[in-house]
């Protein structure tokens, strides 16, 4: 699942969420942002989660964040 936003926080986060719901265990959510302190903010909501950040990089001016969703069975 691809989320391409030119949005800040709160949008993103309010999309990620949207997404988490939807998505299925295992499933990765990538995320491409302008919003620089997304890298932080989805890293440490990942930690809270308890679901797998997989690192991010720079896309041209975009940030391209990776994460794995990992509910609970």
């Amino acid at each position: 699942m691809i989320i391409d936003s030119d949005d800040v926080c709160p949008v993103v986060l309010v999309q990620v969420l949207r997404a988490f719901r939807e998505a299925k265990n295992g499933e990765e959510i990538i995320v491409k942002t302008k919003w620089e302190a997304a890298v932080q903010e989805l890293k440490r909501w990942c930690d809270e989660t308890g679901n797998q950040y997989e690192g991010w990089e720079k896309e041209g001016s975009k940030f391209v964040i990776k994460i794995r969703v990992l509910k609970e069975k």
